[in-house]
């Protein structure tokens, strides 16, 4: 394996770069992304407690537990007696704070996912000038003569693409999970405006 990240050239250590800083984010995502899932049999219960008027408990129940929904709905619980409007402005503003979050690092997996392919297609041009540079300098008598040109632009190229491929299905995944969130705090906050 070593052998043939040394063969793709300089090239291979930018792409390496951006593989390393791709899992990192895919690991860190993953975990926080688990970790923001709601409940919905929580959510229930919580709005449960609010068409009882038991407000205090539901907001204690909102502080001992997590996710990106669940802070919502706190803070929409906190001003519940300030009626719909205070609720809805301290909901907005709590959204404010947890959709940042949750978008965290996705424009940094959409770059990393084009410049791998970009740095990918750069190497398979060095590897392509150092073919015709050998031609030129020792002609085409053999074909070992370009064979390390040629192995330079086809490992750089495959090197970009095992790179970018599971960058840019995972930045879709977690697009689809922070759409799937902003929806799920839409639907829960209509309906906790409902008990008003």
């Amino acid at each position: 394996m070593w052998g043939y990240f040394l063969k793709g050239g300089i090239m291979m250590w930018p792409i390496m770069g951006c593989s390393v800083l791709s899992a990192a984010i895919i690991i860190e995502r993953l975990i926080f992304y688990n970790r923001a899932r709601t409940r919905h049999f929580f959510v229930a219960r919580l709005i449960e407690l609010a068409g009882k008027k038991e407000i205090d408990k539901a907001v204690q129940l909102c502080k001992n537990s997590r996710g990106s929904v669940v802070g919502i709905i706190k803070y929409g619980l906190m001003k519940f007696n300030e009626g719909r409007e205070g609720m809805e402005k301290a909901m907005e503003e709590a959204g404010l704070y947890e959709i940042p979050r949750l978008e965290k690092y996705l424009p940094i997996l959409a770059a990393i996912s084009s410049t791998a392919t970009l740095m990918g297609f750069t190497g398979t041009v060095m590897g392509m000038i150092r073919a015709f540079n050998d031609i030129v300098q020792h002609g085409i008598s053999s074909p070992t003569v370009v064979a390390k040109g040629i192995a330079e632009a086809l490992i750089t190229t495959a090197s970009g693409l095992f790179v970018a491929i599971p960058t840019i299905l995972f930045y879709h995944y977690f697009s689809h999970i922070v759409e799937r969130i902003t929806i799920e705090m839409e639907q829960y906050s209509t309906e906790l405006f409902k008990l008003k």
